[in-house]
């Protein structure tokens, strides 16, 4: 009867993460408190807006709405301002904007337009309600750095656009000739165009925020349809991509990025598309695929260190493991607080051999995420391998206490007290991970040498 089975380290099962690994690309998460605001705030606001010959009275109406939605924003701005600071939430001014429109909810009171001097007004009323429930729903979605840009992308288009049709208007009155009136009134035309196109990505933003992914879809699609061929177009096809990959249409999302590639080959855009479009191929295990996308992103954009990560784990998948040792130490050398490329050279080295090279990379990810139940695992394997059995045997009640029914930690916990000839303490461990495993054969084979 030979001695004993081998470590459970070489049968290992994939480690479920605690934590997502697309946190490279965001900033960490804030955990809100239970309690809320339950109070339901209500604003009342008016917006006007004066129509100029050559513009149309739908679009003179939507400026006038815009107006009256960015005064109610404000008082919601403060409203969720006030919210972070009682609840003692880190929000910078800018995911206070984004938080505070994404659960904004406008309704139209009123309406009206009126002949004043050569043209008319238009003149709106809204409501605009906030429900502080949405708050945790939405709050750690603004903490995504792409979430705000976009946000504030859209507000720099609607200023871009009041200023541009003022000097239109301005143009027209001032121009000589009916052929260069109707150059104006073509330009006011092609601006009020983009002004719409700019409202279906606000639409289109608000409902990716809120998860109605049909709905955003369909905004964007609005927006690409007015705007088929600038740079707006192509942040509207990234977008619905996005949207299409959160609905599991992997070749609808892979389609868009390539539209907003075309748009724009050099953009930041196109280096996140090519990043989304690869981890697209990657979960497909079409490798090649994948990295030659990552290739693009970071030919593109060589100082982001996410292209580098990704394209790591594209080389761990296909087995070549000095390839993604390469790109994982050029993550760590852009981004040197990014925890999970040290996870993952450190699985390398572990996988090498060169326990203290990895040993120390995992010391650095569980430094930077200090809950991650997976970094203690692997450490305490690599604890085994080098027989300090002290050291894996905390590293695998810390897994334990984040993963209470993760069998292979009962596993490695009851073989380092075997190796110390604790044997009833092995038994006692074993017969805890059966119990809630009981269809996890190994223990029940570990437990039985143990026994012996």
């Amino acid at each position: 009867m030979s001695r004993k089975a081998s470590f459970p380290e070489e049968r290992e099962k994939p480690f479920m993460l605690r934590k997502p690994i697309f946190a490279l690309l965001v900033a960490s998460l804030f955990i809100f408190p239970p309690a809320v605001f339950s109070e339901i705030k209500e604003m009342i606001s008016q917006g006007t807006y004066n129509m100029g010959d050559g513009e149309t009275p739908s679009v003179a109406e939507s400026r006038a709405l815009l107006q009256a939605k960015r005064m109610a924003l404000e008082e919601a701005g403060t409203y969720v301002e006030s919210y972070s600071k009682v609840k003692n939430l880190v929000l910078t001014e800018d995911e206070i904007k984004v938080l505070a429109s994404g659960i904004m909810e406008v309704t139209v009171l009123d309406k009206k337009r009126a002949l004043v001097g050569d043209g008319f007004q238009f003149w709106v009323k809204i409501k605009a309600r906030i429900n502080p429930v949405k708050m945790e729903e939405i709050a750690r979605q603004v903490k995504e750095k792409s979430v705000v840009e976009d946000y504030k992308r859209v507000q720099q288009e609607y200023e871009k656009s009041q200023k541009e049709i003022e000097r239109l208007k301005k143009d027209l009155a001032e121009a000589k000739g009916e052929k260069e009136k109707k150059q104006v009134e073509a330009k006011i035309a092609e601006q009020e165009k983009s002004f719409q196109a700019n409202e279906w990505m606000e639409k289109g933003n608000k409902h990716h925020l809120n998860k109605e992914h049909d709905q955003a879809i369909e905004a964007f699609t609005a927006a690409i349809t007015l705007k088929p061929n600038d740079a707006l177009a192509s942040l509207a096809y990234f977008n619905r991509g996005c949207a299409y990959g959160d609905k599991g249409q992997g070749d609808k999302a892979m389609a868009d990025y390539g539209r907003a590639i075309a748009l724009g080959p050099n953009s930041m855009i196109a280096m996140i598309s090519h990043g989304n479009r690869g981890n697209i191929y990657r979960k497909e295990k079409q490798y090649d695929q994948a990295i030659e996308d990552y290739h693009k992103a970071s030919a593109i954009a060589p100082d982001v260190a996410a292209n580098y990560h990704w394209r790591g784990l594209a080389y761990v998948e296909k087995r070549q493991p000095d390839k993604a040792l390469e790109d994982f130490s050029k993550a760590i050398s852009l981004d040197p607080k990014s925890a999970f490329p040290y996870y993952y050279r450190g699985n390398i080295y572990k996988d090498k051999g060169q326990h203290d090279q990895a040993i120390e990379d995992y010391n650095r990810f569980l430094t930077l995420e200090p809950d991650a139940a997976q970094g203690y695992y692997y450490r305490g394997n690599v604890f085994m391998k080098k027989k300090q059995y002290p050291l894996a045997i905390e590293d695998y009640r810390k897994v334990i206490s984040y993963e209470p029914k993760y069998a292979n930690a009962y596993l490695g916990l009851g073989y380092a007290h075997d190796e110390l000839k604790q044997y009833n303490q092995a038994i006692e461990i074993y017969g805890r991970g059966i119990d809630l495993n009981p269809g996890e054969a190994f223990l029940y084979y570990c437990r039985g040498f143990a026994y012996y």
